[in-house]
């Protein structure tokens, strides 16, 4: 590691950034301090350095994959194991070890992980092949064209139409048969709108039950690396495999690895206690109609079908704005680093990462304005993030409270029909609203289709309690089953 010169000059500099004066004395005291330190961290800089595997890779073209479900394609082969049958595609955030990985980001376009994300491991070890890396909005920020900046991905029921961010390869990959399975990540839904939107199945695991070690999150305390497949019992199957707990990151300690999980495809509808949250209707009533009615085939079949509401539901926006926005914000001004994650990242990525941000036009408008509004939160209150973590305790809470006498919540997944490009969405938060309070309160989520809408898919969510993926699952498959 070539340091930066230490000086008295250099940490009056360095003063200068917390707008601290330092008399001469006391710079040259800190000076001496540092360099005692730096010597100190050099044995982190001696540290051996992996090479990335030798994996074939190459760019994806319109001509192979005209829907822009992939940036990257690749043959990674897993070894034998239970999931040998799969293929699978990685969201662009996710280190697949010598394939690059943009983030959805020009400036990234050159990077190449030199180790896969721990999540990766897991599938390659339980035998999938993963068959490229799947297109996404940049830094999983998304919501219209500016923000699909390498490749614009369209929906495969209409192309004319947006396909569902951040995670819209993933969907559109699942959707047109290109791969069994996919990962993806939902900070406010962004696994169950291309679910939703391109008629496939997603999973938002509970917060913490999928490491991030490898991950280039957006927001610690919303995001979730989720799946997306064909059908219920794929997604069950390849969920199970990447759930922790793992060595690599804290935030899967919690997770019971012989904690019982009832049989996904076992879940009959006489099984189910259905809550259908009324917070969550209104919004989009041909939507409504068509899970209206699968509501009433359950029912017909046995289940128990009844309204509920969730106490506190309306602070989930003001938590999702002031976590999501303070912990980007945090994220970006490390230059990767995210001191504030729970698994520390891989070197080389941070470097990486570090290197993009350093220059900030190289970085998409949508994306500058999140950054800057967490510093406008900051400087407005530096309590913000301690007040929308008050907040997010209690829709948790509320959320508890609407499970407490229901196996499953219930809504349509995505309040409104897939926008044509151009054409934008006139208000995020509104499209969120369904599915952001699970990123709030950390709920398990998974979107399943159950109609159609003037020939474009209809989801309808189900959320279990936290631990609990299987309970939504097994709601989703009795959906699905008819």
């Amino acid at each position: 590691m070539d340091w930066v010169t230490i000086s008295s000059e250099r940490v009056r500099e360095l003063a200068d950034r917390l707008a601290l004066t330092l008399d001469e004395g006391t710079a040259e005291r800190f000076a001496e301090q540092f360099e005692a330190q730096d010597e100190l961290l050099q044995p982190l800089f001696n540290l051996p350095t992996p090479d990335p595997p030798d994996r074939t890779h190459r760019r994806a073209t319109d001509e192979e994959d005209p829907l822009g479900a992939f940036i990257t394609r690749c043959d990674v082969e897993g070894g034998d194991g239970p999931l040998s049958d799969i293929t699978l595609g990685v969201k662009d955030n996710i280190a697949v070890a010598g394939v690059p990985m943009t983030c959805g980001s020009p400036a990234l376009e050159e990077y190449v992980p030199v180790t896969d994300a721990t999540v990766v491991s897991l599938l390659l070890n339980a035998g999938a092949t993963i068959t490229g890396k799947t297109n996404m909005d940049e830094f999983a920020f998304g919501g219209d064209e500016s923000t699909m900046r390498i490749r614009l991905a369209h929906n495969p029921h209409d192309e004319t139409r947006q396909p569902g961010s951040s995670s819209a390869g993933s969907g559109i990959a699942v959707a047109t048969g290109q791969v069994d399975a996919a990962l993806g990540s939902d900070t406010g839904g962004s696994v169950r709108f291309p679910a939703a939107w391109c008629g496939v199945v997603g999973l938002k695991p509970t917060r913490g039950a999928v490491s991030h070690d490898g991950f280039v999150q957006y927001a610690k305390t919303l995001d979730s690396i989720g799946v997306l497949g064909t059908t219920v019992e794929t997604v069950s199957r390849v969920f199970r495999h990447i759930r922790g707990p793992v060595p690599a990151d804290e935030r899967t300690a919690w997770v019971d690895s012989t904690l019982s999980e009832r049989r996904v495809t076992e879940t009959e509808p006489e099984d189910l206690t259905i809550g259908v949250v009324t917070d969550l209707a209104g919004n989009a009533p041909e939507l409504d109609a068509v899970v209206r009615e699968r509501f009433d085939e359950l029912g017909e079949r046995g289940a128990e079908v009844r309204e509920v509401k969730i106490p506190d539901i309306e602070l989930w926006l003001p938590a999702w704005l002031g976590l999501g926005m303070t912990e980007l914000s945090r994220s970006l001004d490390d230059g990767g680093a995210n001191t504030w994650a729970l698994s520390p990242g891989h070197p080389d990525m941070v470097s990486a990462l570090s290197r993009a941000l350093s220059d900030p036009a190289q970085i998409g408008e949508p994306v500058l304005s999140a950054w800057l509004y967490g510093h406008r939160l900051g400087e407005t209150d530096s309590a913000v993030y301690s007040r929308a973590h008050m907040a997010r305790e209690r829709v948790a809470n509320g959320v508890d409270t609407a499970l407490s006498d229901v196996d499953v919540l219930a809504s349509t997944t995505v309040p409104m029909l897939p926008p044509k490009w151009g054409d934008g969405i006139n208000d995020m938060f509104d499209a969120l609203s369904n599915t952001g309070v699970f990123n709030v309160s950390g709920h398990p989520a998974v979107s399943v289709p159950v109609g159609a809408v003037r020939g474009l898919p209809v989801g309808l969510q189900f959320v279990a309690p936290h631990g609990d993926e299987a309970a939504a699952l097994g709601a989703g498959y009795a959906a699905m089953t008819r």
